[in-house]
């Protein structure tokens, strides 16, 4: 019985631990402005989500994506990493941005949010997870490193989903 005890009270702390990164609270984004800087692959510098890594990424934005210079329904102190790359038709990387935004209220996602029109490519992730917007720079004629890059997203959080189902099922 004791065993059990600890076992749950292990789970317990575990399940506690990841809904609290999962709300962003303490969230590590990598942060950069500019194909050069969020080239670095891993040296790419990290910061902790705050206010003012948020209003940073957002005045970086803000010019591309106009929603983000007006108020929008956000939960507060609730964060999310992203990243966005927007390039021409002719390949040139005209905004590459990596930060910190607030997570959106309503079931809205960053993501969705309109941008300015141009002719090219726009690349958005909006993520809650450590680093998480570390995502590998595509290159031209990329689409099977994009479908990979998602089958592996949906494996890990596949194996996560059934790990916490795992830990919070009551032992017989």
């Amino acid at each position: 019985m004791r065993c059990y005890a600890t076992i749950t009270a292990v789970a317990s702390v575990i399940v506690g631990l990841l809904a609290l990164a999962k709300t962003g609270y303490g969230l590590d984004c990598d942060f950069c402005y500019g194909d050069e800087d969020c080239s670095l692959g891993l040296e790419v510098p990290v910061v902790e989500c705050d206010e003012e890594s948020v209003q940073l990424t957002n005045s970086s934005l803000a010019s591309f994506i106009r929603p983000l210079s007006t108020a929008l329904p956000t939960k507060h102190n609730h964060y999310e990493c992203i990243h966005v790359r927007a390039t021409s038709v002719s390949g040139h990387v005209f905004l590459f941005t990596r930060g910190c935004v607030h997570q959106l209220e309503g079931g809205r996602h960053f993501c969705s949010l309109p941008h300015a029109a141009f002719q090219g490519s726009l690349e958005c992730v909006a993520c809650v997870g450590d680093r998480c917007n570390n995502v590998p720079v595509l290159q031209e004629g990329s689409a099977a490193m994009t479908r990979r890059s998602s089958l592996i997203s949906l494996a890990v959080c596949s194996l996560l989903a059934v790990s916490l189902s795992t830990l919070a099922a009551p032992y017989s």
